[in-house]
């Protein structure tokens, strides 16, 4: 099958001077005037700064567990020439994001965007939990069901729920929240303990990382 896009590449230098004007105004200007100095980028789509690919998955996956990172690090991820979205590709077992995420939506959107879809392809390539899939999520969709009654005492889980994934439209379904939890929860602790046993193997002993928010970020999504 053919590649869905062109990559896109960049000079190191020029792509490292772009990061270093991008984290000032990040930095520094208010919001209507970030939003008004991307706007004016766009008029040449102008994209400040990308990061290859190698490098974005090493900062997306910060703080997972060492197998989660290895596994990670073998996923083929290229960027190309788009404002926004991209995805996982099951078919050829890559990801493609557009390279004005950084400059468009933001450093940290970035390293979410990545994280989320760098989880679909986890999901794809794990044995554990491919074979999940495989059955229709089947284990996935029992802890969830069997965590019901007691989504009320984990608060963040609750309110992500609520507040985000239901909001999703089309892609609130089971694979965006396989991708969407380990992007939006770092502690199993936040989690019901059905479902953070689940995902246990996938986040346990990360850190901070990407995801400190209780909304999920991302905007990207998987496609086939």
């Amino acid at each position: 099958m053919a590649a869905p896009h062109g990559e896109l590449k960049r000079a190191a230098v020029p792509n490292a001077m772009g990061h270093v004007v991008l984290s000032f105004a990040e930095r520094t200007l208010r919001p209507d005037e970030l939003a008004g100095l991307r706007e004016q980028l766009w008029r040449s789509q102008t994209y400040l700064y990308v990061t290859p690919g190698p490098l974005l998955i090493d900062r997306a996956l910060d703080g997972f567990p060492a197998e989660v990172r290895a596994l990670g690090a073998r996923c083929p991820f290229f960027r190309y020439d788009a404002r926004g979205g991209g995805g996982y590709w099951p078919d050829r077992n890559e990801i493609w994001l557009a390279a004005g995420v950084e400059t468009y939506e933001g450093l940290r959107q970035v390293r979410l965007s990545a994280c989320h879809e760098l989880f679909h392809f986890v999901c794809w390539n794990h044995p554990r939990y491919r074979a999940d899939e495989d059955r229709g999520f089947a284990r996935l969709r029992k802890a969830v069901a069997a965590s019901r009654s007691v989504v009320k005492d984990y608060p963040r889980y609750r309110g992500w729920v609520t507040a985000s994934f239901l909001r999703q439209g089309d892609h609130a379904n089971v694979v965006e929240y396989f991708a969407d939890i380990p992007t939006n929860f770092r502690e199993t602790s936040e989690l019901p303990p059905l479902i953070a046993a689940h995902f246990g193997p996938l986040i346990r002993h990360s850190g901070s990382g990407c995801a400190t928010s209780m909304a999920s970020c991302v905007r990207t999504s998987r496609c086939s």
